[in-house]
């Protein structure tokens, strides 16, 4: 099983958490956890971090294009650290 499902897997079943710092970025960007929850379901991983095995998935809730950065714990749960709106660079 790839990474992406892994992560689906875990928030499929409630084992992920956000991070002080994602809730503070989420209430700032109008991100509900329904929005974080849809871009880990359905979105694309864009960016991979190797040595800190940190993803960074992006997609798509409520016409908004939404970035997530994660990683999954030795505990095996979804670590959400930030999330914010992806804006065209």
């Amino acid at each position: 099983m790839g990474i992406l499902n892994s992560i689906r897997n875990l928030v499929e079943n409630g084992l992920y958490y956000l991070t002080e710092h994602a809730i503070f970025e989420a209430d700032n960007d109008d991100i509900a956890i329904y929005d974080i929850e849809s871009v880990l379901l359905k979105g694309h991983i864009r960016r991979i971090w190797p040595r800190e095995k940190k993803y960074e998935i992006i997609g798509v809730s409520r016409n908004k294009s939404i970035g997530v950065v994660c990683r999954v714990t030795e505990t095996q749960k979804v670590r959400i650290i930030t999330v914010y709106i992806d804006r065209p660079r």
